[in-house]
């Protein structure tokens, strides 16, 4: 096996660790709070703290493969980063449907900025955190943006598919394997890119 594809191997390994780990605070939180009936702010608030946890557990897992190639490269910087786009895309997230339920179409003037902002802010982030490492690394932006698109199409799909009526085992499975499923395709995606970022920019990358 190549370092490339050690790289590519650990990384996309993290990924699935980091998302297993971080699933659990956002499930806890949000079958709670939903048990309890609470109102859409404060179910956003929960769900917006608990991705901090989920993005600060993925920023650990991926920080120790980082650490690795790029020695100088601070983790707690990167998982702070990772915790914080996360949240930021929670509360994109959750804010922006319940300003929809509440104010019907004219929210999404307000709503799809946002979700932009969401959407990017993973890769924006990190990258504050990786540019001083490796300064071609301009790409990271787009290419995470991207690969998250993709990825949280899987878990909200695999989800929604599932009847109300079935068990509450068989909602967890679902959600497991899509995490898992979505750990393994953002972390492919981003990880090939990992690699060709590295080998321009890193001088321990092939080591």
């Amino acid at each position: 096996m190549t370092w490339s594809d050690t790289i590519r191997r650990d990384w996309t390994v993290a990924f699935v660790i980091g998302e297993l780990i971080g699933f659990v605070p956002p499930a806890l939180t949000g079958a709670s709070l939903a048990a309890l009936g609470v109102g859409d702010a404060v179910l956003t608030a929960g769900l917006t703290l608990a991705g901090s946890l989920e993005g600060a557990a993925l920023g650990w897992a991926q920080s120790a493969v980082l650490a690795r190639r790029i020695p100088e490269l601070r983790r707690d910087r990167w998982i702070g980063a990772t915790a914080l786009a996360a949240a930021l895309a929670w509360l994109a997230g959750m804010g922006g449907a319940a300003a929809i339920q509440a104010l019907g179409p004219v929210a999404l003037v307000l709503t799809v900025p946002a979700w932009l902002v969401g959407l990017a802010g993973m890769g924006f982030l990190q990258w504050l955190v990786l540019r001083p490492h490796l300064p071609a690394s301009r790409a990271w932006v787009p290419v995470t943006s991207a690969a998250w698109l993709v990825g949280v199409i899987i878990p909200v799909a695999a989800l929604s598919s599932v009847p109300n009526g079935w068990p509450a085992a068989a909602h967890v499975m679902v959600a497991v394997a899509s995490a898992v499923a979505m750990g393994i395709t953002v972390g492919l995606l981003t990880g090939t890119t990992l690699v060709r970022l590295l080998q321009r920019g890193s001088p321990n990358a092939a080591r």
